[in-house]
């Protein structure tokens, strides 16, 4: 799979966006309150162009449900599928597999969440036959801390690991985030800087410009767009043979609907 794909995935499965406010689902810290439930349903398509020619295309729907243990601990798991256009991946059957618990942590205006999560997916779903491939599984976790500015701003910073097991060549992917979120009611916004970079005998890394905005038709229910865009970095992101392909250009931009009950 591709190293963003992945680190995408894995902030997917730890991180339920959202402030310390209960009407905001949107935000940098958020989990809904004892015995609720949110649903967050997102369609992004992503699109990666290579130094030495070639391209990468593909659709990905997922869905991800947090449950609220206690009004700060809530446990999450995720569902998603690529649906590649350039017929690399078996569309009809390549899933991928998310659950962790989040907890949140307040001292005045600071605000805290640290989570942990699992993550996993089949090489043979993914090529359509038989790799020779297990399971690929992976942990991950994240930590984030927040600042309350008051009128609604959060500016906000987190970390975001992802290290493969049961494997002997194990990768490990990293993220760092800083940004800002503004909630206003019935809309709210966010954006920031992203640095992705792994640890796994190459040199990879990559900063990503990445916004969001959300309109609330009702209280319990968020519709927005969402993308990120590629800025630079040596982010070898596929292979041919032993040689690494660098990226050139990449970007995602998404729908996406969170609801909670």
């Amino acid at each position: 799979m591709k190293l963003k794909t992945m680190l995408l995935a894995s902030a997917a499965v730890v991180f339920a966006a959202g402030t310390a406010s209960a009407a905001d689902l949107t935000g940098a810290l958020y989990l809904p309150g004892q015995g609720k439930v949110t649903s967050d349903t997102q369609l992004g398509y992503e699109r990666t162009e290579y130094k030495k020619a070639g391209k990468y295309d593909a659709w990905n729907l997922s869905e991800k449900v947090t449950y609220g243990v206690t009004d700060n601990t809530s446990v999450v798991v995720g569902v998603s599928n690529n649906f590649d256009t350039e017929g690399e991946y078996n569309n009809d059957h390549n899933f991928d597999y998310q659950i962790g618990v989040s907890h949140n942590m307040r001292s005045g205006n600071v605000l805290g969440q640290v989570s942990g999560g699992y993550y996993t997916y089949d090489p043979d779903s993914y090529a359509g036959h038989h790799t020779g491939e297990r399971w690929q599984k992976y942990l991950a976790g994240q930590g984030v801390v927040g600042y309350d500015l008051g009128n609604g701003v959060t500016p906000y910073a987190s970390y975001t690991f992802m290290g493969q097991v049961d494997a002997a060549d194990r990768d490990f992917y990293q993220s760092l985030f800083a940004g800002v979120h503004k909630y206003a009611g019935n809309w709210a916004v966010d954006g920031g800087v992203c640095y992705d970079f792994s640890t796994d005998g190459k040199n990879k890394n990559a900063t990503y410009l990445q916004a969001e905005a959300d309109y609330y038709p009702i209280e319990n229910l968020a519709l927005g767009v969402y993308g990120d865009y590629y800025l630079a970095g040596h982010f070898y992101d596929e292979f041919d043979g032993d040689t690494a392909i660098e990226v050139d250009n990449d970007y995602t931009v998404g729908l996406r609907a969170k609801v909670e009950f």
